[in-house]
């Protein structure tokens, strides 16, 4: 298994939280500019604002459920929270604990993570691939020109 990393460490020491206490606490964490719910609170984040909850795998092989917003959304996130019967139970500027929401995963949307298509290597189809790439004229491109060429290669690979 791959190392974790910090963020990985955070993420899993707040589901510890959660599951230690019978996942009544539920928590939010601040990850830069959005707060993020995992595994039963993002079930009970996605129950009280509609939200979907995303599966994530990290490198370390960790998976998890998900559920986030943008943090300028927080006081309307605590006030949905306290309508649906919940209560706040504490709030830092990058976490907050909260209880009296249904966390089960019953009804929720569960967004499955994209899998992504592969280009066996030594392909015929990997050899035309790198042909492309290394034919392009990165210099003298303009940025659209570079996102319309790797739409066209997107393109190719799903094909």
């Amino acid at each position: 298994m791959a190392k974790l990393n910090d963020q990985t460490i955070k993420e899993q020491e707040l589901i510890n939280r959660q599951e230690e206490s019978g996942n009544e606490v539920l928590c939010l964490m601040k990850i830069g500019f959005f707060f993020h719910a995992y595994n039963a609170g993002a079930y009970a984040l996605a129950r009280v604002m509609k939200y979907r909850v995303a599966r994530k795998v990290r490198r370390s092989g960790l998976e998890m459920m998900t559920a986030g917003f943008p943090s300028d959304n927080l006081p309307s996130v605590l006030e949905c929270i306290k309508a649906a019967g919940g209560r706040i139970l504490s709030q830092t500027d990058d976490r907050i604990e909260f209880t009296g929401i249904d966390c089960t995963s019953e009804g929720i949307i569960v967004v499955e993570p994209e899998k992504k298509p592969k280009v066996p290597a030594g392909s015929p189809q990997e050899t035309e691939l790198a042909k492309i790439i290394r034919s392009y004229d990165l210099l003298h491109s303009t940025p659209l020109d570079a996102i319309t060429f790797i739409g066209r290669l997107q393109a190719l690979v799903s094909q």
